[in-house]
């Protein structure tokens, strides 16, 4: 019999949630000093050839297969080459939300195989065990912090929940989380000038 998942810490998801924040902000705030000018001729270049829908796939792809590529990035790409803080909001959102319904997908018809589980009984065990012993919930503190929203989508996919409840609970929380945290960058490149 598996082991009963660890007691969820609300304090303690916070204040990851914060420092998260905080290092990922200073990150780009560093980065975007010492180079604003190429960075900006990137994020115009970028937003010129995939204008909203490559946000939306930088978020797609890391909330649907746990590649470590920072999705926010591409939030702070959008706004510095042009376009409006609510279209990159949207664009985020959907990619995040596309992302993490392949994510369900995939923990609905991969959970059964030695790959899925080796992953899952790995770096996925803390999130399945969050998702198996708090459900909806889980998923969506999942959603709205540091937690791996594609590992918890996963999850989610071998739970009970269905597809629907699934998108019900992690639209909204994944819009605030995308919104927020696009909000602190937007005022980064305010400061900056941009």
């Amino acid at each position: 019999m598996p082991a009963a998942p660890p007691p969820l810490r609300p304090l303690r998801l916070l204040m990851s949630l914060g420092a998260g924040i905080i290092a990922l902000t200073l990150v780009f705030a560093t980065i975007g000093y010492f180079f604003r000018d190429p960075l900006l001729r990137f994020a115009s270049l970028f937003v010129g050839k995939l204008g909203g829908v490559g946000v939306a796939i930088g978020f797609y792809i890391p909330d649907a297969f746990t590649i470590p590529l920072p999705n926010d990035a591409f939030s702070v790409l959008g706004l510095a080459g042009g376009l409006g803080f609510i279209e990159v909001a949207v664009w985020s959102t959907v990619g995040s939300l596309l992302g993490g319904s392949t994510g369900f997908a995939i923990g609905r018809r991969l959970s059964k195989t030695a790959w899925y589980q080796r992953v899952m009984n790995g770096r996925g065990a803390e999130v399945q065990g969050l998702i198996n012993r708090y459900g909806g919930i889980g998923l969506a503190l999942a959603a709205l912090t540091p937690l791996p929203y594609s590992l918890a989508s996963w999850a989610a996919g071998t739970s009970e929940l269905r597809y629907w409840h699934f998108l019900l609970i992690s639209a909204p929380f994944r819009a605030i989380r995308v919104t927020s945290v696009l909000w602190l960058f937007s005022l980064g490149l305010w400061a900056l000038g941009t």
